[in-house]
């Protein structure tokens, strides 16, 4: 069991290491974006509750398995084909609070960027020949602060596609388990959970 226990933390671990670092770039981070972010925080809490309600239900079956609580009595082929639903629906949650973290970092990334490209648009539509040492230099500062920014999105990108590939073989793997022991995913597939939210952000 302690196997199919460990959750798939890589990508939440990343993002909000991501996260911190832009945070102490910019004050604005828990503002931008307005409505989008908003919409984030609301999932992130809801990913919370879920979380907490599927820990307690991890628990009780547990215990169920060891013949204890009021569901003891329940079969064991039953208790664990709840237990392993469970861990797939955590894995999921887990995965989903990843992609909307890393969507919160995406949405100030963008933001910081529009607002370089306006700096730079200004800084450009100046004549070079009356432009400060200071003027020049903070220039430059933006074109690489503008190229930072870009290279971090791409590598938020590269960061979600690579784990979208490993939650795929991580499902198979716990399928194929499964299945060897004559149990299957029911309709409640946590991986719904993710094509929910998959759907929705391509919808905004």
């Amino acid at each position: 069991m302690a196997h199919f226990l460990r959750m798939n933390l890589t990508l939440a671990s990343r993002a909000r290491s991501s996260m911190q670092h832009g945070n102490s770039r910019s004050s604005r981070s828990k503002n931008v974006c307005g409505r989008p972010a908003q919409e984030i925080q609301r999932k992130l809490q809801e990913v919370d509750v879920k979380q907490r309600e599927l820990e307690e239900k991890g628990v009780n079956v547990e215990r169920a398995l060891r013949g204890e609580g009021p569901e003891g009595g329940r079969s064991e082929t039953e208790l664990m084909q709840e237990w392993f639903n469970l861990v797939h629906e955590k894995n999921a949650l887990v995965r989903l609070e990843s992609e909307l973290m890393v969507s919160a970092r995406e949405l100030e990334l963008e933001d910081r960027q529009g607002r370089l490209q306006q700096q730079l648009r200004e800084s450009l539509s100046l004549d070079d020949s009356l432009k400060s040492p200071g003027q020049r230099d903070k220039e430059q500062k933006i074109y690489q602060e503008l190229i930072d920014v870009v290279e971090e999105r791409d590598r938020l990108v590269a960061m979600l596609e690579d784990e979208r590939l490993r939650e795929q073989e991580e499902d198979k793997d716990l399928e194929s388990v499964m299945k060897a022991k004559g149990f299957a995913l029911s309709p409640r597939s946590g991986s719904k959970i993710l094509r929910k939210n998959r759907a929705s952000k391509m919808q905004t």
